[in-house]
């Protein structure tokens, strides 16, 4: 009987690992291009990220809106929060108090 002969067969899982290696490095050069996009006020440099739960027919009102308006439903929603808050600052009282939260937390 014959031995058998492997050497010239490759082992399955290193070609499996070099074929990953090789898309990860293509992955991290594309994907480290990415960085959070800058906000209008210099004091915050990256956005941070909250997640709503909306009811459908106001979700789907917000898409359509959004594509009307050439913008987007993030920043429809950051333009209405911060007319919120705004709107909050006008009470001295809240104001005080929000800053006073804000410095205490922050």
């Amino acid at each position: 009987m014959t031995k058998k002969e492997f050497s010239n067969l490759s082992n399955p899982a290193t070609t499996f690992l070099d074929e990953m290696g090789t898309a990860t490095k293509a992955q991290a050069k594309r994907t480290t291009t990415h960085k959070a996009k800058y906000t209008e006020v210099s004091s915050e440099r990256l956005s941070q990220h909250a997640s709503l739960l909306l009811k459908p027919s106001t979700a789907n009102s917000l898409k359509m809106i959004a594509k009307f308006e050439g913008t987007s439903v993030n920043n429809i929603a950051n333009q209405l929060l911060d007319e919120y808050v705004a709107d909050y600052r006008k009470n001295p009282a809240q104001a005080k108090k929000l800053d006073q939260a804000l410095e205490l937390f922050s």
